[in-house]
């Protein structure tokens, strides 16, 4: 049997030149007639997922879409101020068209659908592991990645500070040494590509460290992960060093088969080095 989840979503349409892509501030408001539904607490939800349409201001036909999401909601007299977080572009051709047929508004889309998106053995796993399935928010996924590195055994585990370009953290497990980094980006190629190039030069200098602990990896397996809650996949080898994308899908499984079975260090780091 599935597991039944509310499911919203809004859809903003505007005819605004340079708007939904181009805010000052990512800040914008709509006036309360603009809202196409029953304006109550429940259906003002932060970081609801979002499909954002711009119309040409003549003929009022959509030109551009972007999907992301809205949050920080202030009700001021007869609007409401949001800020906009744009994910990325969309193709019109991906969009249904009952929503390209939309007129200027905000509009709701919530429903009850039956999905697979959380396991049956459930009662296996800390309460966490919901928000890290389903959660929008990148500080809460790097975050409970940390803790289910934690739980699957990994012990030998550092977290960065967030700085731009840097990882956000490395394990030593054995043999292997793995620098790591989360995101929730669909598509990271473009985005992660030289940071990727940072990690690669990192483990090719032999060494890693921490505040003031130092690591010897010149012997040890060296891998990127970059983790996500895609589809695991090998992305690139650059001489001895292996790039993948790991999902927390996989993760999980793990954790869930050290509970169920007894594994050995040596087998769990095969498992890892293979993942």
């Amino acid at each position: 049997m599935g597991h039944r989840v509310r499911f919203m979503q809004y859809v903003m349409v505007t005819h605004f030149e340079r708007h939904w892509d181009a805010l000052s501030n990512q800040e914008t408001r709509y006036t309360k007639k603009m809202l196409r539904f029953e304006l109550t607490a429940e259906k003002l939800v932060e970081k609801t997922p979002t499909l954002f349409i711009k119309l040409n201001e003549k003929t009022k036909k959509p030109e551009k879409a972007w999907t992301g999401y809205v949050y920080g909601f202030k009700e001021e007299g007869d609007r409401i101020r949001f800020k906009v977080n744009i994910e990325k572009t969309i193709p019109l051709a991906d969009i249904p068209m009952r929503h390209l047929s939309l007129k200027e508004g905000w509009y709701l889309v919530d429903k009850v659908i039956v999905e697979e998106v959380i396991p049956h053995e459930f009662s296996l796993y800390p309460p966490f592991f919901y928000a890290l399935l389903t959660t929008r928010d990148w500080e809460e996924f790097e975050s409970h990645t940390y803790w289910l590195l934690k739980l699957i055994g990994i012990h030998k585990l550092h977290r960065f500070e967030r700085q731009r370009g840097k990882a956000d953290g490395f394990f030593i497990f054995g043999n292997l040494a793995v620098i790591y980094d989360c995101t929730l980006e669909g598509e990271f190629g473009e985005t992660k590509k030289q940071q990727i190039q940072n990690y690669y030069a990192q483990l090719k200098s032999g060494k890693l460290e921490h505040e003031i602990t130092s690591y010897n990896i010149s012997s040890s397996q060296k891998q990127v992960w970059i983790i996500s809650r895609g589809s695991p996949r090998l992305i690139k080898q650059i001489d001895d060093v292996t790039v993948k994308e790991v999902s927390v899908q996989e993760l999980i499984k793990i954790y869930k088969t050290r509970i169920k079975e007894d594994i050995s260090e040596e087998e769990l780091e095969k498992v890892l080095a293979s993942i």
